[in-house]
């Protein structure tokens, strides 16, 4: 691995800052909005059964997960293109990524089961084969831009903001526009909603591959030496990447299920959709008060101790809007707000812990295979949020929530459950986040020694 020695080489700064964020918003306008409307579209609006529905999600993240170390070995035994070696791969699957995200959301809930099951799962599959296509090239990015960890943080940073800036039209807007004046959601309108997203995205991706620079030039790992086998075995060996893999895991399967089955508390127990929008804002706003607060608060406390207490503070959140049953909704969104408020820093910073790990692993290694171990660890998160899949079914079907009625016409007890079960699933992610951290991660923030 070596750093291109052209002295016109644009120096690092807000220009990456601001294209490197501009990519995950990019994968975010298709990534954000299936993830929160899929279960709603396809269990609801095309009315198949919820529970094999989160079962096809999950068998599709499963084939999406298989994908990153297939794509992430790819990656790192191909050539670096005239823009660098990950701009050319964002730049070829962005398009096959919009196509497919619009023909996911084709509503024809008349179609036989069959065809519907191969919408749900079929069109998934490929989907996911362009999205990895695009993200993991993007998150190995991170590792050739600098290798200043203070500018890594910084990277990490703002792509949290892109994540955001994609994310706030989808969890605020998008509620007003897909539900009815009776709180149903209206499945025609879904496919508008994610061809929009999915042309700002490809605009997204454009503005990264324009104002990024890979100013580190990794060899390409020679397929015949290319042993996955051998980043596998060292992935499992190094407790750093393990610690952020289950914390990440925690993450996305239990505490962001809470983004998707409050769209039901709301619909069923406070019977307003309306606030759905002001429950994102609010589960959205502790993000961007992680990202203003990071600078200052990087200053005094390492990445583990940001990335590991704050998650006390979620585990108290979750709790209360699990067991103490609150009747007014404000009331209660302040507690989900709190429960997404702990885990900010780990969101913001959580990009920076992955590459300082994968610095670590290269000199525990003597390996340098950023595609293959952020594919790796990709593919964990993939399974997570295939699980999070199933576990929005499975409040569901623990609820008996009937997906043939209205809202308004759930059977007695059904509220109750959904609200006990939304602040519970989050309340278990966020023990096994703060038990990963605490135990198992050890790196010193300048990435290549571990406290003992």
């Amino acid at each position: 691995m070596s750093e291109k020695q052209d002295n016109a080489l644009r120096p690092f700064g807000m220009r990456d800052k601001i294209g490197y964020a501009m990519g995950d918003f990019g994968c975010n306008m298709s990534f954000s909005f299936i993830s929160n409307n899929i279960i709603t579209f396809f269990a609801i609006c095309m009315k198949m059964d919820p529970l094999l529905c989160g079962f096809l999600i999950f068998i599709g993240k499963v084939f999406d997960a298989i994908n990153d170390p297939i794509i992430g070995g790819l990656v790192d035994s191909s050539k670096p293109g005239k823009d660098g070696k990950f701009k050319t791969w964002i730049k070829w699957a962005s398009i096959p990524l919009l196509v497919c995200s619009v023909l996911m959301f084709i509503y024809v809930p008349n179609a036989p089961m069959g065809v519907k099951i191969a919408m749900c799962l079929g069109l998934y599959c490929l989907w996911s084969v362009a999205y990895t296509s695009v993200n993991v090239p993007y998150g190995s990015m991170q590792s050739v831009i600098t290798k200043e960890p203070s500018e890594r943080a910084q990277l990490s940073t703002w792509r949290s903001i892109g994540a955001m800036l994609a994310q706030a039209p989808i969890m605020v807007i998008i509620p007003l526009i897909i539900f009815d004046e009776n709180d149903n959601p209206i499945g025609s309108r879904f496919i508008y909603c994610v061809a929009v997203m999915g042309v700002l995205g490809l605009i997204g991706f454009y503005l990264c591959r324009k104002m990024t620079t890979e100013r580190i030039q990794p060899e390409a790992v020679q397929p015949e030496k290319f042993n996955y086998l051998n980043t596998i075995k060292s992935f499992f060996k190094n407790k750093n990447i393990l610690a952020v893999t289950i914390a990440s895991f925690a993450q996305l399967a239990f505490i962001m299920s809470v983004t998707n089955t409050m769209q039901y508390v709301f619909m069923c127990y406070f019977s307003n959709t309306k606030l759905i929008s002001i429950a994102a804002v609010i589960a959205g706003v502790p993000v961007a008060i992680g990202v203003v607060l990071l600078r200052p608060a990087i200053k005094r406390f390492s990445k583990k101790q940001l990335c590991t207490y704050p998650f006390i503070l979620s585990i108290i959140g979750a709790a209360v809007a699990a067991f103490v049953k609150i009747s007014n909704p404000y009331v209660w969104m302040i507690f989900i707000g709190l429960t997404m408020m702990g885990t900010s820093f780990f969101t913001v910073l959580m990009w920076a812990l992955v590459a300082d790990c994968i610095d670590y692993q290269e000199q525990q290694s003597g390996r340098r295979e950023e595609s293959s171990i952020y594919a790796t660890y990709s593919f964990f998160r993939k399974v997570a949020q295939g699980a999070c899949s199933l576990i929005v079914t499975f409040v569901l079907k623990i609820s008996a929530y009937n997906v043939k009625l209205d809202a308004s016409s759930q059977a007695a007890g059904v509220p109750e459950k959904l609200y006990t079960l939304t602040g519970l699933m989050p309340l278990i992610g966020a023990v096994i986040a703060f038990v990963s951290m605490y135990f198992l991660y050890k790196l010193n923030d300048n990435a290549m020694e571990e406290t003992r």
